[in-house]
């Protein structure tokens, strides 16, 4: 045994170098406890609320470019136009963009393409939210449709497949959900668990105990975002983020 944990720290020295880089690059970002705000439409059109270009064109009010009604962009459509939002940061600290928006037949999600870093795709296929009449909130899990939250360049709304309507947006912006998750994602198709009852994560081969072969496995997915985006579970030595020190708590736990 004492052969067996020797070898496996020292694979976890080995690559500490590496991975201590990897989290400084944001891949293993603290979360955030606000919103990062993208835009509230208080000023339109030119600048969103990080200071950088936001804009609409070819939409069918507002002399292309749509309006600020009570509060909230409307942009109307017909069979075209767009809205751009320029972001330009990393923002690895959200797991979620949101739209607070409404419809005014609702059911718009379907015919309306949303494009955020380089993932895109109708809201219907980004979601399960639905846009209503009235103001709600359409929540897209960033993890779940692949988007490199490292380096978010801009979000893109087009309504080129969408028929005649129109949505009004009182609000665009990042948030951190992970803390409303009841459980992690699974690793390679396996759930890990806490076997110990103090809410950390040790179990990660479903073996009901924690072993070598475990921190192992952390180890290997330190860096993995369904690990690394979820420190209420694997953050073992309590700085608030994942990071290969945890995976050597978890080792000295052994």
């Amino acid at each position: 045994m004492v052969e067996e944990r020797t070898i496996v720290k020292s694979g976890l020295a080995a690559g500490a170098i590496g991975l201590a880089g990897v989290a400084a690059s944001g891949s293993a970002t603290a979360q955030s406890d606000e919103p990062l705000l993208v835009d509230d439409f208080t000023s339109w059109a030119g600048e969103n609320t990080l200071e950088e270009y936001s804009s609409a064109g070819a939409v069918a009010n507002g002399d292309g470019s749509g309006a600020v009604v009570d509060g909230a962009l409307r942009l109307a459509y017909d069979e075209g136009g767009w809205f751009l939002s320029n972001v330009r940061r990393d923002v690895s600290g959200y797991t979620h963009l949101e739209l607070v928006v409404r419809g005014d037949d609702g059911g718009e999600e379907d015919g309306i393409q949303l494009e955020v870093g380089s993932v895109e795709g109708t809201l219907s296929e980004l979601t399960d939210d639905s846009i209503g009449t009235e103001f709600s909130t359409v929540s897209v899990d960033l993890r779940d449709i692949g988007v490199d939250r490292s380096s978010v360049d801009d979000i893109w709304l087009t309504f080129w497949r969408a028929d005649s309507g129109a949505i009004e947006i009182d609000e665009i912006r990042f948030v951190d959900d992970s803390g409303t998750e009841s459980e992690p994602p699974a690793i390679d198709g396996t759930q890990p668990a806490d076997t110990t009852g103090d809410g950390l994560y040790n179990d990660f081969t479903d073996s009901g105990s924690t072993t070598t072969t475990d921190v192992n496995v952390f180890f290997e997915n330190v860096d993995n975002p369904d690990v690394a985006d979820y420190p209420d579970y694997y953050d073992f030595d309590g700085n608030g983020q994942v990071s290969v020190t945890d995976v050597v708590e978890l080792f000295d736990s052994l």
